[in-house]
């Protein structure tokens, strides 16, 4: 009997080192980028974790410039980037063994406070609006009141496709207001009746309203229709062709089973 106890004893012991050893070789992959990225990606990696336990993901928010630049350089920690657009011909240069996979799609919202009669708007009068043409609301269909045009920084992904689907060769005007957050946006239009903004269409919620464009209401469907025409991509990036943990990750998220995962985000899948 007491022999029997010792090897039992031993065995659970093998079995504790082993199982340490198991616990130890659980890989962490990091991920940097834009918020409307990191969201969905946060949430979809609960579940690929349920699936890999031997694989954690982490993220954390950066601005597309920032993320492109810590991957293309190959920055130690962060095996990934998180970015809604593509990279312009200066960061190709740069960083030319950037891989980029697009797993997703969005849309931009215009959007103004609540309280605002405004229903939609055509492109020529957001554009003349966001050129300096326009400064009263009155002018569209509003109350009386001076506008206040919002923009995104340089670089903004969601800058990139508003300026391409809208605002053709003009150039936001002097006036307009840059903010460097789709948050810090969309707060401000919530508290200024004035204000006149965008954002993701995911991020829109009820504290702010968006406008048709074109007689089309920013909805995903219309997005998938190709009826709105103000959309984003959603895109992973990697130093190089992606190995290992990120691999595995990137593989799922671009498989039916991860595309079903994106479209439960209530975002449009990229592939079909």
């Amino acid at each position: 009997m007491f022999k029997k106890t010792v090897c039992l004893t031993i065995a659970f012991f093998i079995l504790g080192i082993l199982g340490v050893h198991f616990a130890a070789a659980k890989e962490s992959i990091v991920g940097l980028g834009v918020r409307g990225v990191k969201d969905p990606i946060d949430r979809i990696s609960m579940v690929f974790e349920k699936k890999n336990p031997l694989i954690a993901i982490s993220t954390k928010e950066e601005t597309g410039g920032v993320a492109i630049e810590t991957i293309g350089k190959g920055t130690p920690g962060y095996n990934f980037g998180m970015i809604t657009r593509p990279l312009n011909d200066k960061e190709k240069a740069a960083y030319p063994d950037v891989r980029a996979f697009l797993f997703a799609k969005d849309g931009v919202a215009i959007v103004v406070h609540p309280d605002n009669p405004v229903k939609g708007l055509t492109s020529a009068q957001v554009r003349d609006i966001y050129s300096g043409k326009v400064t009263n609301w009155a002018e569209v269909g509003g109350e009386k009141g001076v506008i206040t045009a919002l923009i995104r920084e340089e670089g903004s992904g969601q800058r990139v496709a508003f300026e391409k689907a809208v605002m053709e060769a003009e150039k936001p005007g002097p006036r307009a207001r840059v903010l460097g957050s789709m948050g810090g946006m969309k707060a401000e239009v919530e508290i200024d009746r004035s204000a006149i903004g965008y954002i993701l269409i995911t991020a829109v919620g009820d504290s702010v309203k968006a406008l048709e464009l074109d007689g089309y209401a920013a909805t995903l469907e219309n997005v998938k229709a190709g009826t709105y025409v103000v959309s984003v991509p959603f895109y992973l990036i990697t130093k190089g062709d992606p190995h290992g943990a990120t691999k595995t990750f990137i593989d799922y998220l671009m498989s039916p089973e991860g595309q079903m995962a994106v479209k439960r985000q209530d975002l449009a899948p990229a592939v079909r």
